[in-house]
């Protein structure tokens, strides 16, 4: 029987494709990236091809590429996906609803802004819990937070690598879902796949 699901923010909740580009373009306005002559296209890229192999995407990319200055990352650019108030709206009414998510402080507040705050009953950040995914540890605590047994809960994110395989490891059954970076990813072997595959937050609603 199924208790709670857990969603990732980033990319499975919001889309941030308006973050990346503004972050793309401003990296390459550092005086480093200019004397590379790297450009917001060519940082675009690199972070793409990181994603595909699984590697953490912007901070391995400003390694690769020897960059020190990281240009911020404006989450006030990021637009909730249309059909996510629905989508919460119908699960609320026969699941407890949780995130698991890697966020700075004051996530609880970016989701009252969104309007979405009052689905979930169990939050969990990497700030506040000070784990990161993929540590399993996370997705321990909030387990434990929620009083529910790993086989009763879904975690339901965009990335493999952070999400989908770390969440088995944990017990946890997994939806992937195939929005922004990690949709670029492949799993290397059928014990990182996914119970559940979809391509937005609608389709959910075919499984639950």
């Amino acid at each position: 029987m199924i208790k709670v699901l857990f969603f990732d923010i980033g990319y499975t909740l919001v889309n941030e494709d308006a973050v990346w580009k503004r972050r793309c373009e401003e990296q390459a306005e550092t005086a480093e990236a200019k004397a590379l002559g790297l450009t917001a296209e060519d940082i675009y890229r690199e972070i793409e091809a990181a994603s595909r192999t699984g590697a953490g995407q912007f901070r391995a990319v400003l390694d690769k590429l020897g960059l020190k200055e990281a240009a911020p990352y404006r989450n006030q650019l990021e637009v909730l996906y249309p059909d996510a108030p629905q989508v919460l709206e119908a699960l609320c009414q026969r699941y407890e609803l949780g995130i698991i998510a890697n966020q700075a402080d004051g996530l609880r507040k970016r989701l009252d802004g969104w309007g979405i705050l009052r689905y979930f009953t169990h939050i969990v950040s990497s700030f506040d819990a000070k784990i990161t995914k993929p540590d399993i540890r996370i997705f321990e605590y909030a387990l434990n937070a929620a009083s529910c047994p790993p086989e009763s809960a879904f975690m339901i994110g965009d990335r493999l690598d952070n999400d989908i395989i770390p969440a088995k490891a944990a017990g946890m059954k997994t939806i992937w879902i195939k929005q922004g970076f990690g949709a670029l990813q492949q799993a290397s072997c059928d014990a990182d796949m996914p119970d559940h595959t979809v391509e937005g937050l609608s389709e959910l609603l075919n499984i639950f």
